[in-house]
């Protein structure tokens, strides 16, 4: 059946729409619920009632039946053919020529503009927007208009429901004060959703803007490491062609000289070959007398042949080999100056160099004169007391901060002895066990106790399972990412690195450079 047949069938006689709460008669016709009541209300006092629509009589008022099949497939057809159905609740006074504006729950009728002014004159009831499915708004037990609110079961009833019914001795309200009530909580939850919703289109901005952030970074540094990557392919082959050439280049120097040498030995093995030939001759013939001279010839001749045959062998080995040291060289220089120039290639910010701040550092300290170096000592330096020295621990902050961006410096420290490297806000504690790196909410370490690294912060020390292999340590910093990384560096090559732990958080604060040394450690800034 095509959709246009489908609604036809679906819609009710009286209001030409599709058929809400439908009902049925005794002759099986079907109207809206709130239709056929409103023409059964027209026909009281008439003397007997009809059908609208094959005018069958009925002496009483005939009873309405819910055509539950009928309404589940009108709802359906509604619901999954949207662009089918127009529903307008037009005015019940200007026989349906007219949409309505309200509709009436005492009255069950729906006002256009003009008749709801002249109705809202005469009495004060209850309107709701324009519906032609009067389902919940008449009582189900008692089939009455529902009037009033029921708050301890949270229901609309009529006056039978709390007269005698299940409502009976409950709280109620009329349905336009509740109504009130109800709108005004809400709209203060609609305020306060409202205001949520900003809150979270603000943070959702905010991260989309991060994103697109990322994104762009993500791009720039894709075209920079593809570029430098094409670069190094470049200077990869011409590296390459290098060592290859000076290979080539000692090998021909190498055959150069032993050309002559060849030549010589070519010429005496045609020599020795000439002699054995003779030789073979002569024993051939089985003549004593020339063998014996043959004998002869070869003592005056033959032995000093191969004096010059050993002398020869010397001096071809004393020539030498290729220079394997030359060409490793050529090839280490070149790989060393590669991979410095792809250190280069995705770099983050060198901060500026790290001076220690002598107002902050521990008495018991000794700081270097370029401020580049703390270590342990028994000796107390006499340093003037200051709110900003620590007192309790041999700590000691920088004097630069990092407040945003991305930054990146190493230090070296000693194998021996307990030290702490990190970052803490300024205002950290001085004195007091929870003063020191690490032991607080405002600072983050790694700490090398005995053999082994642990991280700290808040009072909470990770033991990492790594032993201190190298002396040098990188420093990572993300201020807006809340990302602090460290890393060994191997002694001797610093581009070989391992991961050792990483804090995330939320910083809020100007972060400093911080140190602590214990038991003759000591620590060097490099960067």
């Amino acid at each position: 059946m095509e959709c246009a047949d489908l609604l036809e069938e679906l819609t009710c006689s009286i209001c030409l729409s599709p058929y809400s709460d439908p009902v049925f008669l005794r002759c099986g016709h079907n109207f809206c619920h709130i239709c056929i009541f409103r023409v059964l209300d027209t026909q009281d006092g008439s003397g007997g009632y009809s059908c609208p629509e094959c005018r069958e009589k009925y002496l009483e008022r005939p009873a309405l039946e819910k055509n539950r099949k009928l309404s589940s497939i009108a709802k359906h057809f509604i619901s999954t053919h949207p662009e089918q159905v127009e529903v307008e609740i037009l005015c019940s006074y200007c026989d349906f020529s007219h949409p309505a504006v309200k509709t009436c729950l005492q009255c069950e009728t729906s006002f256009c503009a003009k008749h709801l002014r002249n109705h809202n004159k005469l009495v004060d009831h209850v309107l709701i927007e324009p519906t032609t499915s009067m389902e919940n708004v008449i009582c189900s037990a008692h089939k009455k208009m529902v009037k009033y609110f029921c708050a301890e079961h949270n229901a609309c009833v009529c006056t039978s429901c709390f007269a005698f019914g299940e409502h009976r001795g409950h709280q109620i309200e009329e349905i336009q004060m509740a109504s009130k009530k109800k709108e005004k909580i809400l709209r203060s939850l609609m305020d306060k959703l409202i205001s949520e919703r900003a809150e979270t289109e603000k943070t959702a901005l905010k991260y989309k803007e991060h994103m697109k952030k990322v994104h762009v970074e993500a791009d720039f540094l894709t075209k920079r490491v593809t570029g430098q990557l094409k670069d190094l392919k470049e200077e990869l082959e011409l590296l390459e062609m290098e060592v290859v050439s000076e290979i080539s280049r000692q090998a021909d120097q190498i055959s150069a000289k032993f050309s002559g040498v060849v030549q010589q030995f070519e010429t005496r093995k045609e020599e020795l070959s000439q002699n054995i030939s003779r030789i073979q001759d002569i024993v051939n013939k089985k003549d004593a007398i020339l063998i014996l001279q043959a004998q002869e010839l070869h003592s005056d001749n033959m032995c000093d042949g191969d004096k010059n045959e050993e002398k020869d062998g010397e001096h071809a080995y004393a020539m030498g080999d290729l220079n394997m040291g030359l060409i490793s060289e050529t090839l280490h220089k070149g790989i060393a100056e590669i991979v410095t120039s792809l250190k280069t290639c995705i770099s983050v910010s060198r901060v500026l160099p790290i001076i220690m701040d002598i107002n902050t550092a521990h008495k018991r300290i000794k700081i270097s004169a370029d401020m580049k170096i703390v270590s342990d000592s028994d000796v107390n330096h006499g340093r003037p007391e200051l709110p900003s020295r620590f007192t309790m621990y041999n700590q000691v902050l920088s004097t630069n901060s990092f407040t945003f961006g991305q930054q990146y410096w190493e230090v070296e420290t000693s194998t021996q002895g307990i030290w702490d490297i990190g970052l803490a806000y300024a205002s950290i504690e001085r004195d007091g066990k929870h003063s020191g790196i690490g032991d607080n909410d405002k600072s983050w370490c790694l700490r090398k106790y005995t053999t082994k690294y642990m991280s700290a912060h808040n009072s909470k020390a990770q033991s990492l399972l790594f032993e201190q292999c190298s002396q040098i340590i990188g420093i990572y910093l993300n201020y807006e990412a809340g990302q602090l990384t460290f890393y060994e560096l191997c002694d001797w090559d610093r581009h070989l690195f391992r991961h050792l732990h990483t804090f995330m958080d939320n910083f809020k604060e100007p972060l400093h450079a911080a140190f602590y040394v214990d038991e003759g450690a000591w620590i060097k800034v490099l960067l």
